[in-house]
């Protein structure tokens, strides 16, 4: 498990990116079934989140559960993880070697120094 150690955003009433609990189950792709929706406050803020993860493992390919440093293990918001597919800020979403969705990738260039 990587072990991520950067400062993600919550907002009032949501957190896009969730600590692990009990009732944590991985999901298949095919499983998503989110909608489109609109470009909301708490939307924004998992796209911000998806980019300073990015910057912080100079990578594209983001894990969608891993240790969060000062917080222990979390993982990224399932819809808005769809919702973002739909956007087109993620690549379609596809399942690893496990069976179930393992990671997002964003849908432009690769992550780097200026």
């Amino acid at each position: 498990m990587i072990h991520i150690v950067a400062e993600l955003e919550d907002g009032p009433g949501f957190d896009t990116v969730r600590d692990m609990n009990a009732s944590y189950k991985p999901m298949r792709a095919e499983d998503l079934s989110d909608k489109p929706a609109g470009f909301t406050a708490r939307q924004a803020s998992f796209y911000r989140n998806l980019i300073r993860l990015a910057e912080t493992i100079h990578s594209t390919e983001i894990p969608v559960v891993f240790e969060l440093g000062g917080r222990g293990q979390v993982f990224l918001d399932r819809g808005c993880i769809k919702i973002a597919e739909h956007a087109g800020f993620l690549k379609p979403i596809q399942n690893g070697s496990s069976g179930y969705i393992e990671s997002v990738e964003l849908n432009f260039g690769k992550v780097g120094s200026a």
